[in-house]
């Protein structure tokens, strides 16, 4: 007797997952604004959470960092707003019958007014997440020739030992890959609005974009 082929389901599909990425990336695109950073201690709970607050009630870089993204490991919703409090805004996106839900956080310190924390959720669990408008003191304006010397297959560490710390991170974890775009948009050589992207691959730079650059 010829056995009929299982299908897999479709959330189990790469480009059901590609969607996803996209949308979330497009709405986290679309938030970003003019963009520093800040360093304070954490520590870590037992439920895949983030470090404690500051004293102000304001989110750190550091409970950014501790967030973990992952399909099925990723930092659940209910730890985030336990942690952060209510967002100040959400939004849901329903793909083949799957929701994606992004929050969002606008009392981020040291940043400028533009700043905010955005965590993108799938089946309750973090796969994405965004932060921008940190306050960066830079040295010297970064210009064209810098970005010109960054090159696919650099690291991350390359990438931040040439141009100093980005004024804000987009990082996404799905189907086993993993993408962090660096965005760097003050101390920038250029005309109103310079500032240019740094994508990173699995470890490793795979793009780049630049806009008035001088």
């Amino acid at each position: 007797m010829r056995k009929d082929k299982v299908k897999k389901p479709f959330y189990k599909k790469w480009w059901f997952w590609i969607i996803i990425v996209i949308v979330l990336i497009f709405v986290i695109g679309g938030m970003n604004g003019s963009k520093g950073d800040s360093n304070s201690s954490k520590s870590s709970d037992s439920s895949n959470s983030t470090s404690k607050k500051s004293s102000n009630n304001k989110i750190t870089k550091s409970q950014y960092d501790a967030i973990t993204l992952g399909e099925t490991d990723g930092a659940t919703s209910e730890s985030i707003k336990k942690e952060f409090g209510k967002a100040t805004s959400t939004s849901t996106t329903t793909i083949e019958g799957v929701q994606a839900d992004q929050m969002t956080w606008n009392k981020l310190s040291n940043a400028d007014f533009t700043g905010t924390v955005l965590v993108g959720f799938s089946n309750g669990h973090a796969i994405s997440k965004s932060i921008t408008g940190l306050k960066i003191d830079r040295k010297s304006k970064l210009t064209l020739d810098d970005f010109n010397k960054i090159q696919n297959g650099q690291s991350e560490s390359d990438v931040t030992k040439e141009l100093g710390k980005p004024n804000g991170y987009t990082e996404t974890s799905v189907a086993g890959s993993t993408t962090k775009m660096l965005e760097y948009t003050s101390g920038i050589k250029g005309s109103l609005g310079a500032n240019f992207n740094i994508t990173i691959t699995d470890g490793a730079v795979s793009g780049k974009s630049q806009t008035s650059l001088e």
